[in-house]
């Protein structure tokens, strides 16, 4: 494989999604390759800070009063459900308490995964910040904006249809 291939199968490599014999291919060319090795140490320091950022964020949210509002919804729906125009009434209501049980079990869901995922004794990265030297791409279309107030930056690459 060359480092074009690699590139393009890393996040699937971090996340395991790979086929066996591919994962192996992966690895073996990012231990003999110092310019993908950095590109993969890279993409792990970057979900680690996300799985980080997505924790925080998680653990600040109040879950108290959110369940016991879609149980009083329940509630209401099953009585609405006794006589069939109570029934309508009840359908029209009830897409939006099964969209947000669904949303809080995607969040609960994603939150475990993700920790399920971490490694706890990988160290999160102190300063994650990265300065932008250069950028060569040979897509036909690339733009970068630089937020300094917020010290964020935003690259696009489009690469068009091929």
């Amino acid at each position: 494989m060359i480092c074009r291939d690699i590139e393009r199968m890393l996040d699937l490599f971090l996340d395991g999604e790979l086929e066996g014999r591919s994962m192996r291919a992966v690895a073996l060319h990012v231990t003999r390759c110092a310019a993908c090795e950095r590109l993969l140490q890279r993409a792990e320091r970057v979900q680690d800070v996300v799985v980080a950022s997505v924790n925080d964020a998680a653990a600040d949210v109040d879950f108290s009063r959110f369940w016991p509002g879609i149980a009083g919804e329940v509630d209401v729906a099953q009585r609405a459900l006794r006589s069939p125009a109570k029934r309508l009434r009840a359908v029209a209501r009830r897409p939006a308490v099964i969209g947000a049980a669904m949303a809080a079990a995607l969040l609960v869901s994603a939150v475990g995964l993700w920790r399920a995922g971490m490694s706890l004794s990988a160290p999160l990265p102190t300063n994650n910040q990265a300065r932008i030297d250069s950028l060569v791409s040979d897509a036909p279309s690339v733009a970068l904006l630089s937020e300094p107030v917020t010290n964020t930056t935003v690259i696009w690459i489009d690469e068009g249809t091929k």
